[in-house]
């Protein structure tokens, strides 16, 4: 038998998962008038996530749809790469949500709809960082659960858009009260990986409200005071910052998400797992994502004059 059989078979298998992650049913977006659409996945960046993920024993829950993952490198000023897996799922992720919350107050008191107060600032902060469950709730009966909603599928953010769905917060962080869950699974606080890696990006590029709201935000979430998932699993690596960072768990489900500079790379993670090893997978996620932004083989491949994707 020829002795270059078992290579060949590893080879193919790994073009079938590559293939099935590339041509998983791109569902409708109409997100293409906002400035950051990330509607198009950078081939070769697209390759070496599904292929670490893959080596990360990580293929039975993404294909069982358990597992979804964003990625998106922002180290050239000019250029976003993007790829994802399950990026278009939306799950529920506990209290990553409450950045809906977030922007909405800020889109809010940019209107004038609500009036700003200096305890709004670190009261908004320790809903982000610390989670903070009363806060989440303070802040989603202060806008409304319906305003809410109407600022996760304003054209300016589509966050949420149907039939892709998003960000969702239909339910304060409390027991009992008013529900309004989304229309298309019926969830109270959901996510998408492609949204929650689009609210970064549009803070990262200070479009989200404006660019001082932008900045606010951003001085919101960090630094972390949980030391999980994606920190735990990077906070011994050097020159690494958490820019900004929101998580979520409840049950078997677990959720990760942040903007983090590391040296000159700048990149955003997310993270949404249905599982009861799903914090564990976030521990993977961090570690393969960080490895594939810092080696950078998918920028390489783009100076050497290479076309396609985005």
């Amino acid at each position: 038998m020829n002795s270059d059989y078992p290579r060949r078979l590893r080879r193919v298998a790994v073009l079938i998962f590559t293939a099935a992650a590339l041509s998983q049913p791109a569902e409708a977006h109409h997100c293409g008038d906002t400035p950051v659409p990330l509607d198009h996945r950078d081939p070769v960046l697209q390759q070496e996530l599904t292929r670490a993920l893959r080596r990360a024993g990580l293929s039975s829950p993404i294909r069982d749809r358990q597992l979804a993952v964003s990625l998106v490198d922002l180290s050239r000023p000019q250029h976003v790469y993007y790829s994802g897996v399950n990026d278009d799922h939306m799950m529920y992720a506990a209290s990553l949500p409450k950045i809906g919350i977030l922007i909405a107050l800020a889109d809010s008191i940019d209107r004038g709809e609500v009036d700003y107060e200096e305890s709004f600032r670190w009261r908004i902060t320790k809903m982000i960082t610390k989670s903070n469950n009363a806060e989440a709730s303070w802040g989603a009966k202060l806008v409304g659960l319906r305003g809410i909603a109407k600022v996760m599928r304003d054209p300016r953010y589509c966050l949420y858009d149907e039939p892709s769905g998003g960000i969702w917060v239909g339910r304060a962080f409390e027991k009992g009260g008013e529900s309004y869950r989304d229309p298309m699974k019926s969830l109270s606080h959901a996510a998408s990986a492609r949204q929650a890696a689009r609210f970064y990006l549009m803070l990262d590029r200070g479009v989200a409200v404006s660019p001082y709201w932008s900045e606010w935000m951003i001085e919101r979430m960090a630094p972390p005071e949980y030391f999980h998932k994606f920190v735990g699993a990077l906070q011994d690596r050097s020159g690494l910052t958490f820019v900004a960072r929101k998580s979520g768990t409840w049950r078997q489900f677990h959720s990760d998400s942040a903007l983090i500079q590391h040296g000159s790379a700048r990149y955003i993670v997310v993270g949404l797992a249905e599982h009861t090893d799903g914090a564990k997978w976030m521990n993977q996620i961090a570690h393969l994502a960080d490895d594939i932004i810092v080696a950078g083989r998918h920028r390489r491949w783009r100076s050497a004059g290479k076309t396609g994707g985005r």
